[in-house]
């Protein structure tokens, strides 16, 4: 999902926006301020928005760390390291019984 900001234009993904804090009530249609990378300034953007494309890059990302063995390089059990974190934040909004299992029996498959 790009978001754009309202003073310059830049637009980017979601993530490349600065968190700052959470707006409203879940109930109501809660919103996200987030920091623009570019100049700085302030925007509301509407969570559903935000969260429009995540369960596809879940899915992508859960394929890339699926792909990761013991036997690969340090360099890609970093990444794994990485794609573990990544999907465990994305996981603390989506509360998937499914992904948290993947990612415990990922995070023993490589010694974590």
């Amino acid at each position: 999902m790009n978001l754009t900001c309202h003073k310059c234009g830049f637009t980017a993904g979601y993530l490349e926006f600065a968190y700052l804090c959470k707006n409203g009530c879940p109930a109501c249609g809660e919103s996200e301020l987030r920091q623009c990378p570019a100049c700085g300034t302030r925007c509301v953007f509407s969570r559903a928005e935000s969260l429009e494309d995540e369960q596809a890059r879940m899915k992508e990302l859960s394929m890339n760390l699926a792909a990761i063995t013991r036997a690969d390089g340090p360099d890609l059990i970093q990444e794994a390291r990485h794609l573990v974190s990544m999907l465990h934040d994305m996981n603390m909004r989506w509360n998937s019984d499914a992904l948290n299992t993947f990612l415990l029996a990922k995070q023993k498959e490589l010694f974590f």
